[in-house]
């Protein structure tokens, strides 16, 4: 069973939206809530488009409850996880690896063919 933490109903404090504002072919202004893309409004000019969508999105406001919700995920070992370590104390391993480090490192060029290179 999963456990859902819901904290308690918590009243807006502070919550920051974003306001849309379009000019329609009409000359009309468009006003909208962006977090809230139907809470949408027309007017005859800016200014009262913006306070006509503010007071709409206050009376909406009126009816929310805000809620927090720690979703629980679960999680699981990486795959490579069971093999990390495996050749710690392997000394074969060691000196295999040792000779590829320094393969790597190794300013000698003679091994490299020419012929891939333009």
């Amino acid at each position: 069973m999963m456990n859902l933490d819901l904290s308690q109903s918590d009243p807006f404090t502070n919550l920051k939206v974003t306001l849309l504002l379009e000019a329609l072919t009409s000359g009309q202004i468009a006003a909208s809530v962006r977090e809230f893309p139907d809470c949408r409004v027309k007017a005859e000019t800016r200014e009262e488009a913006i306070a006509q969508i503010q007071a709409t999105f206050l009376e909406r406001l009126k009816n929310m409850e805000a809620i927090s919700w720690n979703v629980p995920i679960q999680t699981s070992e990486p795959t490579w996880k069971k093999f990390a370590g495996v050749f710690k104390d392997d000394a074969d391993f060691a000196a295999i690896s040792s000779s590829i480090r320094a393969e790597r490192t190794s300013d000698d060029e003679s091994e490299v063919d020419p012929s891939y290179y333009l």
